[in-house]
């Protein structure tokens, strides 16, 4: 099987320099933000919130070495709804702590504790929501403590029968130390790769990814985070006999991650949810289209509400 040709780097031909956004954008980031911590068995989970604390909530996840701020375009559109929305950092990822060792259970449970810091449980149950490896998180959050929350909804997580997971970490990445701020930006890539017109996002994103260091900047995410997961097969079947709480499903139209085979298999599983395609997109729909993502989110939240 031939490889794909990897495609460059985003970032690499701007030597750091950032990239206009469009007015609506610029007009989100001038929302009121509110940011703290949470602690939770052991570390600091960081968290930012849109929207007025008293109402109804919704948690934001994100997905594997992502971090809350890859849900600027989109928090700041559903807190103006009317909603408290609240974006954690998982643990291991952006400035929340790091630890030993990482599972999926403690993931979800950390992005609640979040949420309940934020504000995201004052009004009553929330939705929980989460892209690509936060999905999966989220997944675990219906099944663990779904009664808990108002409904989940999962963004482009592939999920596949378990003969067909993944048993093993991805390979390591992360820890380097860039000399400067230009050379890490040209280093940055999206996970899967994919083509993104939407550039300007992800300078943004990138630029939220780099913290400072001795020598000159490096990424947030734990370098070890993928060697310290526990990797558990799931069990589809299982976890759509016990969801606590209902759970819906959006995908990008053109993903390769959520091919036929895929979402057909989730339908034929989830037989009580919805399942959404937003057209144009791939696997980072939330960046793809944050406008399209937006409306898909809200229709489901909003069908929820009563």
């Amino acid at each position: 099987m031939t490889r794909p040709t990897p495609l460059p780097p985003p970032l690499a031909d701007l030597n750091g320099e950032p990239l206009p956004a469009p007015a609506w954008f610029t007009d989100a980031q001038s929302d009121p933000v509110e940011t703290g911590t949470a602690s939770h068995d052991g570390i600091d989970i960081a968290w930012k919130a849109w929207g007025e604390r008293g109402a109804p909530g919704v948690i934001l996840v994100h997905g594997g070495t992502a971090h809350k701020g890859w849900w600027d375009a989109i928090g700041p559109l559903l807190a103006r709804q009317g909603r408290r929305v609240v974006a954690p950092d998982l643990p291991g990822m952006g400035e929340s702590g790091w630890r030993e060792a990482y599972t999926m259970d403690d993931h979800a449970a950390a992005a609640r504790a979040g949420g309940e810091s934020g504000g995201a449980f004052d009004a009553g149950r929330p939705v929980y929501v989460g892209h690509s490896f936060g999905g999966f998180a989220t997944l675990k959050a219906a099944v663990n403590f779904g009664d808990e929350l108002k409904a989940a909804i999962i963004l482009d997580s592939p999920i596949r029968k378990p003969e067909k997971q993944r048993e093993g970490a991805p390979p390591k990445r992360g820890g380097k130390v860039y000399p400067d701020l230009a050379k890490a930006l040209a280093r940055f890539r999206l996970l899967p790769e994919q083509p993104c017109e939407n550039v300007w996002l992800i300078d943004h994103i990138a630029r939220g990814s780099l913290k400072a260091v001795d020598g000159g900047c490096t990424w947030y995410f734990d370098p070890g985070i993928w060697a310290k997961l526990t990797y558990e097969r799931r069990d589809p079947e299982e976890a759509a006999a016990n969801l606590k709480c209902p759970l819906a499903f959006i995908r990008g139209a053109q993903s390769q991650l959520m091919g036929a085979e895929t979402w057909d298999y989730m339908k034929a599983t989830f037989t009580n949810s919805p399942f959404v395609t937003v057209p144009n997109t791939r696997h980072h729909l939330l960046l793809d289209d944050p406008l399209a993502t937006t409306t898909a989110l809200e229709a489901l939240i909003e069908g929820w509400a009563t």
